[in-house]
């Protein structure tokens, strides 16, 4: 009589959470790791085999913040809002709040740390972060004398959110620069407020009243282009800035 054996095949089980940069399954299913190690809900491990989710313009961008980057004066983790808006003169995709804050402004006076964000001097990747009275890292003159753009290679925004962010450029903020732009600063999508200018001089000067945005575009050697709207009185303009000066980034998407 011929015996039969019954073969047992074990199938084991994996779970299905992410791994994490320390080599441990994350129980967070939205957050994933991508190549450079950096946690967020936008990338996954293609080399392990999950495929890279699309990032879609509304939904929001989570960022995972490091000193390691050389732009980021602290480590952090923020959710930024996402909109697609015209006011640049084509459909482009913007950050409804500046890089660096920890949430979107509550209203275009908004004077907290935690709406500011962090401030660049021009063509400079390392960000400032200041609480109101002091700044980190220490805020110097580093007088900045030469003639170029900035540098994609610079760009705070390629450089913490990812390829196709950047800085706008000074014909971008032109285009939104409208005439009633003054009105729509807070109340329209990008939801822009008063962060004030960081100096090397006086420290942080006006949160709360005036706006300042760097474009990614030169003037001179000294000073380059940037949105300057104040909160005080109907002005709004596109100005010459000192390059040495920390100012707000707002980061587009093409």
């Amino acid at each position: 009589m011929m015996k039969r054996t019954l073969i047992l095949l074990f199938i084991p089980f994996f779970s299905f959470a992410q791994l994490t940069k320390t080599g441990f399954r994350h129980t967070n299913p939205n957050l994933y790791v991508d190549f450079s190690g950096r946690i967020g809900g936008g990338k996954g491990l293609e080399r392990f085999g999950k495929q890279t989710i699309s990032f879609v313009c509304g939904n929001t961008l989570t960022i995972a913040h490091s000193t390691v980057n050389g732009v980021a004066p602290l480590n952090k983790t923020v959710t930024y809002g996402t909109i697609k808006s015209s006011l640049s003169g084509s459909e482009k995709c913007w950050i409804t709040q500046n890089l660096g804050s920890t949430n979107q402004a509550t209203s275009e006076t908004d004077a907290s740390e935690a709406a500011a964000g962090w401030y660049w001097k021009f063509n400079r990747k390392k960000g400032f972060k200041n609480d109101g009275n002091t700044s980190t890292p220490t805020f110097t003159t580093t007088f900045t004398n030469e003639i170029s753009n900035w540098l994609a290679a610079n760009d705070p925004c390629t450089i913490e959110l990812g390829a196709g962010w950047r800085i706008p450029t000074v014909t971008e903020w032109t285009n939104v620069n409208s005439t009633n732009l003054r009105a729509q600063a807070y109340a329209g999508p990008l939801k822009m407020h008063a962060a004030g200018i960081l100096t090397t001089s006086s420290g942080l000067l006006y949160r709360g009243s005036q706006f300042f945005y760097w474009s990614s575009s030169n003037s001179d050697a000294s000073l380059a282009k940037g949105l300057v709207i104040y909160t005080t009185q109907t002005y709004n303009q596109i100005s010459n800035n000192d390059k040495d000066a920390g100012l707000s980034v707002r980061c587009i998407r093409d």
